[in-house]
Order: structure tokens, then sequence, then C-alpha cells
């Protein structure tokens, strides 16, 4: 049972990252989860099992800790300082039109397994190696797909803007 809780780290590492996005409480985190499952381990069934009570472990310790920092922190409210930071609407419509083409383009354009790779590794914040045992494929192929998808965005994004 202890290699299966060991596999997981990484898987949980980068939900600690999602939640809290802060790379150095992630071990904090996943260690508080790792002892406060050790004396359960003995009733946890299979690697399904493990999988499911860490996550979910996990998540609410982030949970606690978000809600925790939300008491203690207090700032006073800058309105010239947010005033200054606001895009005008000119540039939010330009900004939302090119996400908008730029999803176009991944969905349109880009092939199944690159738009898996890309959406896995950037939007879910799996590692190479977690997305490789997913789409079941070599950890080499998943960078070489990231790497064309992410060219083949860049490429027509410079020459869209030309």
């Amino acid at each position: 049972m202890l290699s299966t809780f060991e596999g997981l780290n990484l898987r949980l590492k980068g939900l600690v990252r999602r939640f809290l996005h802060d790379t150095d409480a992630a071990d904090d985190v996943i260690q508080e989860a790792f002892c406060r499952l050790w004396p359960r381990r003995e009733s946890i069934v299979d690697a399904s099992d493990a999988k499911a009570l860490a996550t979910t472990v996990v998540r609410n310790i982030c949970i606690d800790r978000v809600r925790h920092e939300g008491r203690i922190v207090e700032c006073e409210l800058d309105v010239d300082r947010d005033s200054q930071c606001t895009a005008s609407a000119q540039e939010n419509m330009e900004i939302n039109e090119q996400f908008e083409w730029v999803s176009r383009y991944v969905n349109e354009r880009l092939s199944p397994m690159q738009r898996d790779v890309l959406r896995l590794h950037d939007f879910e914040g799996l590692s190479f190696e977690e997305i490789a045992e997913r789409l079941n494929i070599e950890q080499t192929a998943v960078r070489m797909n990231l790497s064309r998808a992410r060219r083949a965005i860049r490429e027509q994004y410079n020459e869209w803007n030309r």
C-alpha cells in the first residue's frame, strides 16, 4: 500500500498547485494527507480506493488552508491602483477575440492527440509521465506532440497578427 501512495505523490502535487498556487506548500499538504491516511491503511482495499481517499483528503486540506488564509489576510482597497489596472472595453474585446481564435484553431486544426496532450498539460497541469500513462504513449511522444501543438498555434497566431 505504501507504493500506491508514493505513486500518487506527483498527481497530488498537481492538485495542490492548482488549489494553492504554491509549490512549497504541496509537499506539506501531501505529507499531512498521508499522515491522516496512514492509520486507515488497513481498511483501504485497492489502489483506486487509495487514490480516491488521498484526493479527497488533499482537496479538503487545501480548502481548509484557503479558508484559513482568507481569514488572516486583510488589505485596504486602493481605488487608484484598481482603476489603473482595468483594461478598456476595446482591450477586453481584443483579448476575448484572440482567445476565441486560439480555441477554435486548437479544436479545428490540431490532431486529436495534440489537442489531448495540450489540454492535459496546460489546462489540467498533468506531468509528462502522467499524460503518457493516461494516453498510453511514450513520454517522448507527449513532449513531441506538445511541442508541435504549441509551434502550430504560435505560427498561425503570428501569421494572423501580421
